[in-house]
């Protein structure tokens, strides 16, 4: 149960929302099918109105009626949708940052317009979440920064805490399905044997700073994990007809304003975060890069593009902040490890016999 102060900044931002919505254009349609940003705000933070408010964290939603009921996703992960008159609750598979499920459980109204009401937190965090309000808004396409690009984004920028909804399951096709359900992440994930999970999982995993450096026609950024080196081609360079697929695959840059997008391809298959769920050669990534107007956060949005695993393409969103305090050290990783741990524990017959979990098409 929420503090008594944080229940009341939750009715007050509550109320506030209400007064922003009642007057929004389209009130009192009451469809509700197609995509809406939904922005969830914990106590304290303020009025989601004022220009100072800023959501805690930040989702698309996508809702289709499904003969009298309706499928929902968020950020390309399926969630359970129920409505009655104009009230409605949906439930969110999360993970906290040690990867444990929990739930978000939101209540509210809805309009044609927008949907408000307050969540509450199911289940176990590493960090308590004492829960708080929601709306959604109709989702409008992300416009270009209108900052005048391109921008410097040069320098060495560790992970801040970011808007991530940290989406646990997503919609997998039936072939990604079967695939997956037999995937054990101690013995199959690229990284205990100190192999690259690929460029889809490391832009989104949170604990590890990166540089970005500038030369002629082309931003290199350098990951400290794994000490992986990307190059994110500015001048329309295509890749050679014998490029192979491989784990950082094939960038093309570009500014558009002050936003830097980011298409990715020849990737080859891997996997798309710690869970294992597969990405297939020949899946692409998309990447939106902006910089805050004082310079020192850099956000990007990155959708996952890979219709052989996915009904819906997976969405992530991460923040870094600037910080040339910070040293990209060597990424020590010592296989024998844990192959001697097979070894020790009679498993290396297991292991082998589990190479086909390794090849992922």
């Amino acid at each position: 149960m929420m503090p008594s102060a944080a229940r009341k900044s939750t009715a007050k931002i509550i109320v506030m929302i209400s007064t922003l919505l009642l007057t929004a254009p389209g009130f009192g349609q009451n469809t509700i099918e197609g995509d809406w940003m939904l922005y969830l705000y914990g106590p304290g933070i303020g009025n989601p109105g004022s220009n100072e408010a800023k959501p805690s964290i930040e989702g698309k939603l996508s809702l289709n009626q499904a003969g009298r009921g309706w499928t929902g996703h968020v950020e390309g992960g399926p969630v359970s949708v129920d409505t009655k008159g104009n009230q409605i609750e949906i439930l969110v598979d999360s993970r906290d940052l040690a990867g444990f499920r929990f739930f978000r459980r939101l209540q509210g109204e809805f309009t044609g317009q927008a949907m408000m009401g307050s969540f509450t937190i199911e289940g176990y965090t590493e960090q308590s979440e004492p829960g708080g309000s929601w709306i959604a808004k109709r989702f409008e396409p992300p416009q270009p920064s209108q900052t005048r690009g391109p921008v410097d984004i040069t320098g060495i920028w560790t992970p801040a805490p970011g808007v991530d909804f940290r989406k646990y399951s997503m919609d997998l096709t039936d072939e990604a399905a079967s695939w997956f359900e037999n995937y054990l992440a101690h013995y199959d994930h690229p990284n205990v044997r100190c192999v690259s999970p690929g460029i889809v999982a490391m832009v989104a995993w949170g604990a590890y700073p990166f540089e970005i450096l500038d030369s002629m026609g082309r931003l290199t950024f350098l990951y400290e994990v794994d000490s992986e080196v990307r190059r994110i081609y500015m001048n329309g360079k295509a890749p050679p007809e014998y490029y192979p697929p491989s784990a950082m695959g094939f960038s093309n840059g570009n500014w558009n304003g002050g936003t830097l997008t980011i298409e990715t391809q020849l990737l080859e298959g891997n996997i798309r975060d710690f869970r294992g769920e597969p990405v297939s050669e020949g899946a692409r990534m998309h990447e939106q890069y902006q910089l805050s107007e004082d310079g020192n956060t850099l956000s990007a949005v990155i959708t996952l593009l890979d219709p052989k695993n996915y009904k819906q393409p997976p969405i992530r969103r991460r923040k870094w902040v600037r910080n040339s305090a910070t040293e990209i050290y060597p990424y020590e990783c010592d296989p024998d490890s844990f192959y001697r741990q097979m070894y020790n524990e009679d498993k290396l017959d297991m292991y082998f016999g589990r190479s086909q979990r390794r090849l992922i098409e």
